[in-house]
This record gives structure tokens, C-alpha cells and sequence, in this order.
């Protein structure tokens, strides 16, 4: 049950995957307006206005254990997928294309996630249907496949570890088999920010008359 794609089927199944994927933008908002992280970014930047985040920013630090395809990785942010360096409730999405399926605790990177993202941000997510991919069970590789994704699974994971947190908003909706796509929405209001609040900041003057000024 092997699925592969050839020639402009491999175009149109990345484009499924990131279009789906980038729903997890707060709606109402263009890309550049918000604080967004391509998570595990490697080559795929999917879009100038997001933030990378990978371990490497090359292969010459792996020992060559990528393909050499991958030398121009895209990361602005050295960091793990479970640990990113961010603080709470900072960020306005997380996009993470093929990347969860590598980690060995994949409810927790999620919990993660959305503690990372603002109330109403969204996760969105794809990984590889095992089905039509490769059985993780017998994965030896140090970047391989670390669990067996399915739309079930996948449905109950969230049902059983992120309904407290998040509405499953999408899920499993392009026609490609070899991956599938979710999304959760962050139970909450979106609050973007607002540069406007640049005008509420003491001038100099202010901080003088309230004794708050530093200086001579």
C-alpha cells in the first residue's frame, strides 16, 4: 500500500499539505500581520512571514545524517519542537509540516504548542498516514518515524489529551493519501498585536515629572 508521488503530483501534494496546514492563522488576519513559527522548517519556508525553527541550520553539524538537499535548511531559531524557546501564550500559530511524526511523545509536543500559542491561535499539523507510508515499529533511522499517525488516531488523541485546550477544527481534508492534515484552534479570544499601543508609552518627559526617569 505504498504511496508515492511523481512529477507535478509532488508540487500539488506539498501545496495540499501547506495550504491546509497554514488554516491555523487566526482568521481575519493576513500572514504578515501575525507572529507565526514554521516548526521544524527545514527547506519548506512556506511563506517569508514565518518564523523557522529547526535543530540545525545545515548539515555540516548533523554528520551528514540529512540529505544533502537539505543544506540550505531554512531555520532562523536553533531549537527542539518540544522545547521551544518561547514563552507562554507569545505566539500567534504553529505550523509543523512532517515533523510530529518524529516525535516519541507527540501528545505532550502538542500540549506544548498550544501552551506556546495565544488563545485563538491555532496548531496546524501534518503528518504521513503510516498506512501508505512506512510501519514506524521497525524504524531504526535517528530522523525517522517515531509512531504510526492515522485520521483516528489522531482524532482521539485529541479527544482524550487536547479537548481541554482546543477545538479539532480540520482534519484529514485533501485528497493526497500519503499525509493528512489537522488543525486545533486554542480555546479563547484572538488578540493580535497591536502596534497602536506605541502611542501609550511615557515620553521621557512623563517618566521625569513621576519620578521614574533614569539619568542625571
Amino acid at each position: 500500500t505504498m504511496t508515492q508521488y511523481f512529477g507535478d503530483e509532488v508540487a500539488a501534494a506539498r501545496s495540499a499539505e501547506e495550504t491546509a496546514a497554514l488554516r491555523a492563522m487566526p482568521p481575519g488576519h493576513a500572514l504578515e500581520q501575525l507572529n507565526g513559527l514554521n516548526v521544524g522548517a527545514g527547506l519548506r519556508s512556506m511563506h517569508p512571514g514565518l518564523l523557522g525553527v529547526d535543530p540545525q541550520r545545515s548539515t555540516s553539524a548533523l554528520g551528514g545524517r540529512r540529505p544533502r538537499s537539505s543544506s540550505g535548511m531554512l531555520a532562523h531559531v536553533r531549537g527542539w519542537a518540544s522545547r521551544l524557546p518561547f514563552r507562554a501564550a507569545s505566539i500567534d500559530f504553529i505550523v509543523a509540516v512532517h515533523v510530529l511524526e518524529q516525535e516519541p511523545d507527540p501528545v505532550a509536543t502538542v500540549r506544548h504548542w498550544l501552551d506556546v500559542v495565544k488563545p485563538g491561535g491555532g496548531v496546524g499539523i501534518v503528518v504521513p498516514d503510516w498506512r501508505y507510508t512506512r510501519n514506524a515499529r521497525g524504524d531504526r533511522h535517528p530522523w525517522g518515524h517515531r509512531w504510526n499517525p492515522t485520521p483516528a488516531l489522531l482524532r482521539s488523541l485529541h479527544a482524550r489529551h487536547w479537548a481541554d485546550a482546543a477545538t479539532l477544527e480540520h482534519i484529514d481534508t485533501y485528497r493526497f493519501k500519503l499525509s493528512f492534515d489537522v488543525v486545533l484552534r486554542k480555546h479563547g479570544t484572538f488578540i493580535p498585536f497591536d502596534e497602536r499601543a506605541f502611542d501609550d508609552r511615557p515620553t521621557g518627559h512623563d517618566l521625569y515629572c513621576r519620578g521614574a526617569f533614569l539619568g542625571e
